[in-house]
């Protein structure tokens, strides 16, 4: 708690300082959980190497005395703290925020000012060279340019401070303030230059992030239209073609009841007629009863229904065993179930001349199973090459990453269809 006040009111003062200075947009750059976490994993990495390469130059051939000794191992104490409490947060998957980079980039400015102060200021052949990958990083987390320039001036105002004032100073006979003054100039150029790029990447991310929402809009849009187009269609059909077939199919029967057994060739015509009758009103049955898939209906309920159907139609009993809790499921798992399901009763109704149907669902935390089974007459040997029905629904279940399993003689004595997918 005591951690989010302080950060709370660092973000205050910031903002206070940015409206102060008219920097608009000030904030760090949009960076997506992922993209920040690899951003601090880097920083750490670089951050240990700098490290490890100012303790050889520290303990190897040191050309100071203990007083300057200690104050460098002090400074240096200082940022492998900061650095190895970041590196914990990234090792124990701990929340990684922009605050941490900040907060480390300004104890890298604080500290190479202060190592240069105390290592005769300008006339240090390398410490300088640390604030160009410091300031690079500022540049790369905030988009305001002004902000950056305050920055990178502040910086420019306290480096050229102490070259005037620590150690021996600039010496102008060999010309140092020209040195001093492109030292500056290339400190200008990384935030800028760095400062471009940042907001180059930042506008292509939020232009590609804009794409991205308006083609999700479109392909939701799309998806949404097409759903109602599917829904009216199996209104329009129940309304109409089902309606038809159902009333075409009671003249066939009426007219088979009044044929008798006199006109034996007349009856099995209409026999047969009447069953292709039934045989297409079931198959009215899959879109019409597919559009409950379509308004958000459990799989479960949507094939209890269907079952209804198929029994109403073909005068078939079926029955539905469900174990198991039904998870949320896509509007494209329960489709595709839904299909599978609706061809294997067809292929019973059609071919198995069975007299029962049961259709099992069971979910469970790995899979689900959907089995269609029957007690009619099995199936023959080339079932495989008949048609392309059993093809179309083993397609179907890989689709879903799953598979199909067809058993010739199953639990009821007939066929046995069953679609295994792993849980969503």
């Amino acid at each position: 708690m005591f951690h989010g006040i302080h950060s709370a009111q660092g973000m205050q003062l910031i903002s206070k300082a940015a409206r102060a200075l008219k920097a608009s947009n000030w904030t760090p750059s949009q960076i997506e959980p992922e993209g920040l976490r690899y951003v601090t994993t880097i920083a750490v990495a670089g951050h240990w190497f700098v490290i490890a390469v100012c303790l050889v130059e520290l303990v190897y051939r040191p050309y100071y005395g203990l007083p300057r000794f200690a104050v460098y191992a002090l400074l240096l104490l200082a940022l492998i703290g900061l650095n190895g409490y970041i590196h914990y947060r990234l090792r124990t998957n701990r929340p990684i925020a922009w605050p941490w980079l900040m907060a480390i980039c300004t104890l890298d400015l604080v500290l190479i000012s202060a190592g240069i102060a105390i290592s005769n200021g300008f006339s240090h052949p390398f410490f300088h060279l640390f604030y160009y990958p410091a300031l690079a990083a500022f540049a790369s987390m905030f988009s305001s340019f002004r902000l950056n320039m305050v920055l990178v001036t502040l910086v420019a105002v306290i480096y050229t401070a102490i070259s005037l004032t620590a150690g021996e100073g600039l010496d102008l006979e060999t010309r140092d303030e020209k040195d001093l003054l492109a030292r500056i100039a290339v400190m200008y150029l990384v935030v800028m230059v760095v400062n471009f790029a940042t907001n180059f990447e930042r506008l292509r991310w939020r232009q590609a992030q804009e794409r991205e929402r308006a083609l999700e809009q479109e392909r939701l849009e799309l998806a949404q239209a097409l759903q109602r187009e599917r829904i009216e269609l199996s209104q329009n059909i129940h309304d109409t073609a089902a309606q038809s077939a159902y009333m075409i199919g009671l003249g066939i029967d009426t007219a088979r009841e009044l044929a008798g057994e006199e006109q034996p060739e007349l009856a099995a015509t209409l026999e047969a007629t009447s069953r292709l009758s039934r045989s297409t009103i079931w198959e009215l049955r899959h879109p019409i009863n597919m559009g409950s898939i379509y308004e958000g209906r459990e799989l479960g309920r949507a094939l209890r229904s269907h079952a209804t159907s198929f029994t109403n139609v073909t005068t078939v009993p079926a029955e539905i065993e469900q174990t198991g809790v039904e998870p949320p499921l896509s509007t494209e798992t329960r489709s595709v179930l839904f299909s599978i399901a609706h061809n294997a009763l067809t292929n019973a109704y059609r071919h198995a001349e069975a007299t029962r149907v049961c259709i099992g669902l069971d979910f469970s935390p790995e899979n689900i199973s959907l089995s269609i089974s029957d007690n009619g007459i099995g199936l023959p040997a080339d079932y495989a090459e008949r048609g392309h029905g059993f093809n179309n629904m083993s397609i179907a279940a890989e689709r879903l990453g799953g598979y199909l399993v067809v058993e010739e003689q199953g639990r009821l004595g007939g066929a046995s269809v069953t679609c295994v997918i792993p849980s969503e």
